[in-house]
């Protein structure tokens, strides 16, 4: 089992058989909420994103399929994710999708794509945007433009 944690959530990922994962699974819910309680008071935030994900290599029947969906319905304490047949470190982020960054690809087909493109990097440094969209400038300047204004957070 693995635990993880940011600004914003906290949750656990535990990989494990398939049968041991549905039999446990609300057992190791409330022991992770449990353990964690004195953080979930203090941050209003991760109370609201409380992740429980199991992961099993094991190919579900359809009685277990069913199982898995009631699980993954269950809203009491945190959000469920069960995902089997995870056999690739594909497998485990296409499994997490639900909470880690966002994994898509950006379409710049609008008519003012620089435009487009500076507002969906609204959070990235304005200095880093520029050095980034900086055509005139050689690749070496615009990585260490963009790293400096990373490193100093600058606008």
């Amino acid at each position: 089992m693995v635990l993880f944690e940011d600004d914003s959530l906290i949750g656990f990922v535990c990989e494990a058989p398939l049968q041991q994962i549905l039999s446990s699974w609300g057992a190791r819910q409330d022991d992770f909420v449990k353990k964690n309680a004195g953080t979930l008071r203090k941050s209003s935030t991760k109370a609201w994103n409380l992740y429980s994900v199991f992961l099993s290599g094991d190919s579900p029947s359809p009685d277990e399929k069913k199982a898995i969906i009631s699980i993954e319905e269950d809203f009491h304490a945190t959000r469920k994710i069960v995902q089997t047949e995870i056999t690739t470190l594909s497998d485990v982020t296409r499994a997490l999708y639900s909470f880690i960054p966002i994994q898509n690809l950006v379409s710049l087909s609008t008519e003012n794509t620089l435009r487009t493109l500076r507002a969906r990097l609204s959070s990235v440094p304005t200095a880093a945007v520029e050095a980034l969209l900086d055509q005139g400038k050689s690749d070496d300047f615009v990585v260490q433009a963009f790293q400096e204004a990373h490193e100093t957070k600058g606008d």
